[in-house]
């Protein structure tokens, strides 16, 4: 699985092997093929109410779907749909629909509100929605305010619809002529055939919507080992999410079950399911996966079952992954899984091999490579923005040519916006978000960096550096953190003088770069701006911050 570096072409490339399904067929023929000899074994199980569903229910449900879009609603091929639901039984099912349809699924999170639904309506145009009944006046409002008309009768997933809505569960429990004999057409070639929207974390603004290809979606997620037909998965994540996505595909392409919930995601649901299930992989993002860590911790329990803790969407450190192996997981049957990727790309790398704080070796038919900010390609060990070319091309973002222009680069690599370096044995090193890095004396200043070091600190829970304007030079950005601290470790709960002098001096008094001192100070908060998922708002965090600041604080150490 080693990454192989090019030095004539100056790039990385993963290893060369084809997918074991056929990334050219559409969606909607993959998934109802795989789904034929499914049969009775559950697909996805209801962690809330104990329902389980099997591959074939969720196939007839699927097509009964597909011929509602094709007849009543007279959907055609590129339509978009928006679907702005919580995880719950017919979410599948419909997605699913849509795809034997021909229709385009663009998802938006239940938790936004109107600015953002109007923000994502406008760029996609949506002929209908989907969504639970709470989020539909929001969804109203929002195409009120830009003149959006829906073509067909909107419908409801969870909660009592209006007259004006239809049941999802009346059109999937009503069984329709020869729902064995259904062939759903070729749409096209899958490369270039726009499956599903998703959006951009809007860490840093608002989202951008991703356009996913069908071949995007079939091609990484049949696997060959590690998983069996045994397993089962739990992410807590929305459809909004591409994890989401990644953990249905990757649930339904090898037949295994789904643990689905609509309840919100807290360190104490994600160990009741997993120990009521037997769950065996689980997705989090890395608060998610402290918290897990830290709510163990304090009742020395472990997750026996499980067998993959995969961590993403945001930088993992070497810590929280010794303390995931060490106090969560039984030695011998589980590990810790780090994995990379952006929404425009896909999965880009897996820790397969540990090494330090890499993310590990690229992927099957993905290509990087390091470049300087002239565009020069660098070699190994040497820090520059990622570009990244995947195996199935980036088909832009929905509404947005600039944006898209903007992202793409020659030769169909996709700019990712992260700062990284490979070394000579080809593992890939995330450093930071371009957009993140701030600048002090002309040096540049990692975010991630120095909340990994101040990370190390007992008694630190969450931490978010952001750069504030120095008053007397504005041209410097002072590194400034914010602090989270546990609330069960008041007794050791670092003081800021603790933390400015540790970001100052190694635990052996050497002095650390002098550009890396937390200038700015150290602001307590009880809480961090995050998005639903669990990923800090940078732009939040940075206006948190401006507005506690006091720039008086104590000076750094030397």
């Amino acid at each position: 699985m080693a990454t192989q570096y090019d030095p004539a072409a100056g790039c990385w490339r993963g290893p060369d092997r084809p997918p074991v399904l056929n990334p050219a067929a559409n969606l909607g023929q993959v998934l109802l093929n795989v789904l034929e000899r499914a049969g009775p074994k559950p697909a996805q199980l209801n962690g809330d109410t104990g329902y389980a569903m099997s591959g074939d229910e969720l196939r007839r449900r699927a097509v009964r779907f597909a011929r509602r879009l094709i007849g009543p609603d007279r959907c055609r091929q590129g339509d978009v749909v928006a679907l702005m639901a919580r995880n719950s039984d017919d979410v599948a099912p419909v997605v699913l629909g849509c795809f034997l349809a021909g229709v385009t699924v663009s998802t938006l999170d239940p938790s936004f509100g109107v600015e953002e639904v109007e923000h994502l309506l406008r760029l996609t145009r949506p002929r209908n929605v989907i969504a639970d009944a709470d989020a539909l006046p929001v969804v109203y409002e929002a195409a009120g305010r830009i003149g959006l008309l829906l073509a067909a009768q909107p419908y409801v997933l969870l909660g009592e619809p209006s007259a004006q809505c239809l049941p999802v569960a009346d059109v999937t429990a009503v069984e329709t002529d020869d729902e064995d004999g259904f062939v759903p057409a070729y749409r096209g070639d899958s490369a270039a055939l726009t499956a599903v929207i998703v959006c951009s974390s809007g860490t840093t603004g608002l989202p951008k919507a991703v356009r996913i290809s069908h071949a995007q979606l079939i091609g990484p997620y049949q696997r060959i080992s590690q998983l069996d037909r045994r397993d089962t998965i739990l992410c807590f994540s929305t459809l909004y999410w591409i994890s989401g996505w990644q953990m249905l595909m990757t649930g339904l392409l090898n037949g295994i079950r789904r643990v689905i919930t609509t309840r919100p995601a807290t360190p104490q649901l994600a160990i009741e399911l997993c120990n009521r299930h037997q769950v065996t992989l689980l997705l989090v993002t890395p608060t998610m996966a402290t918290d897990i860590v830290r709510t163990l911790e304090a009742s020395a329990e472990r997750l026996p079952s499980i067998k993959l803790f995969a961590v993403g969407g945001s930088t993992v450190s070497k810590r929280l992954r010794e303390d995931i192996n060490q106090r969560v997981l039984v030695a011998g049957r589980g590990r810790s899984l780090v994995g990379y990727g952006t929404s425009e790309t896909g999965n880009i790398a897996y820790e397969l091999l540990v090494r330090d704080d890499s993310v590990g070796f690229l992927l099957p038919g993905v290509t990087a490579k390091i470049t300087a900010e002239d565009g020069r390609p660098l070699g190994p060990n040497e820090t520059g923005e990622l570009l990244v070319r995947p195996a199935h091309p980036f088909l832009g973002y929905h509404g947005d040519v600039p944006a898209t222009e903007a992202t793409l680069a020659a030769d169909g690599y996709v700019r990712t916006g992260d700062i990284a370096r490979f070394d000579a044995d080809g593992y890939l090193y995330l450093v930071d978000r371009k957009r993140e890095i701030f600048k002090y004396d002309g040096f540049q200043i990692a975010p991630t960096e120095l909340e990994d070091t101040i990370a190390e600190l007992p008694g630190v829970r969450y931490v978010a550096v952001v750069g504030l304007p120095d008053p007397a030079r504005p041209y410097n950005e002072l590194a400034t953190a914010l602090v989270v601290r546990e609330p069960y470790e008041s007794a050791s709960a670092p003081t800021e003088r603790q933390v400015v002098e540790h970001c100052a001096r190694t635990p052996d008094g050497r002095a650390r770069p002098a550009h890396k001192w937390l200038r700015g100070g150290v602001i307590f908060v009880d809480q961090l701006p995050m998005t639903a998922s669990g990923k800090v708002r940078r732009a939040a965090a940075k206006q948190l911050a401006a507005s506690r600041w006091n720039p008086s604080g104590p000076p750094p150490s030397g």
